[in-house]
Formats: C-alpha cells, structure tokens, sequence
C-alpha cells in the first residue's frame, strides 16, 4: 500500500485519501512524498506512483532476496 506525506501539513495519506485531502482539508499542498521511497510528487503525478519498495527491499540490505514468482511458474505448466 502506497502512503504519502502531504507537503503543506505533513499528514500521512493513503493513496484513495489525497484526492479528498487536496481538495478541501489542505488546499496549499504542493507536493506529496512517498513515505517508502522518499520520492517527491506534485499534486497530479501521484497517481502515476502506484508500486513501490517493500519493506524487506528498503530494509533488508545485503539479505534481501527478490521472491520467485511461484504463480507464473504454474501457469505455464498446466498451458
């Protein structure tokens, strides 16, 4: 899940929330900052942010390893 952090009053948003945000409770906002990877958005370009970082990418360091995707594996076999 998305959240970011509204420039004009540092609230934490949801992704489904700025909208709402923006356009009554902190009308001076103008950017809005990824809380997971710290990138910096104008009011129209967030909606274009829709993956980001997860926790065990941002903070797992040398011990991160990317997942496998089991999923597209299973599918293949059985087409």
């Amino acid at each position: 899940m998305v959240v970011f952090h509204c420039g004009g009053c540092g609230e934490a948003l949801k992704k489904n929330q700025v909208d709402k945000h923006l356009g009554g409770v902190c009308r001076r906002a103008q950017t809005l900052s990824c809380i997971d990877c710290g990138t910096d958005f104008s009011r129209d370009s967030y909606k274009d942010h829709i993956k980001c970082v997860t926790e065990q990418e941002k903070y797992g360091g040398a011990n991160y390893t990317a997942p496998t995707n089991v999923n597209k594996v299973h599918k293949h076999k059985f087409y």
